[in-house]
């Protein structure tokens, strides 16, 4: 809520509080599974986002609608397929090897792991420095980062 309230919107501007993700087996039931949803429910104008189309720059798929439920309660509905729900949550590289049936290398899924409470902790902290902060005390407490010559980055214990 602070969020909104930062960026000036009004609580009835808020169209995301009660949401659904809808997944299906192929991307042609994505835009089947859309039509539907807005046959039962009127769409709010301009609260439609085809990132199947149009995806992300970090690859993210899927279909966004807000529809109104109940006469007068936005409901925002995510739809994809299985595939792009696996990497809209594990990442593109989680879901090479996923599909490639590598087993799992402990090393990597602890990588995976940590970038992803990275990316929690950005987006629960408001500005760039607090989150810049954040990490050099909550995570690089042991570590110094330093540069070979070369231009490769070394991790070193501290002291």
């Amino acid at each position: 809520m602070e969020r909104y309230a930062a960026q000036g919107k009004h609580f009835d501007d808020i169209h995301d509080l009660l949401a659904l993700r809808v997944m299906v087996s192929t991307v042609p039931d994505c835009y089947s599974a859309v039509g539907i949803i807005h046959s039962l429910w009127r769409p709010l104008p301009d609260e439609f986002d085809d990132f199947i189309a149009n995806p992300k720059p970090n690859g993210y798929q899927s279909l966004h609608t807000t529809v109104m439920c109940l006469g007068t309660t936005p409901l925002e509905v995510q739809i994809r397929t299985h595939d792009m729900h696996h990497i809209a949550e594990y990442g593109i590289a989680a879901h090479w090897r996923y599909k490639e049936g590598e087993k799992k290398d402990k090393h990597f899924e602890e990588k995976i792991a940590w970038l992803r409470q990275l990316i929690d902790w950005h987006r629960e902290l408001s500005g760039a420095e607090e989150f810049l902060e954040s990490v050099k005390t909550d995570i690089f407490i042991d570590q110094v980062f330093v540069y070979t010559p070369k231009g490769e980055i070394k991790d070193l214990p501290k002291g």
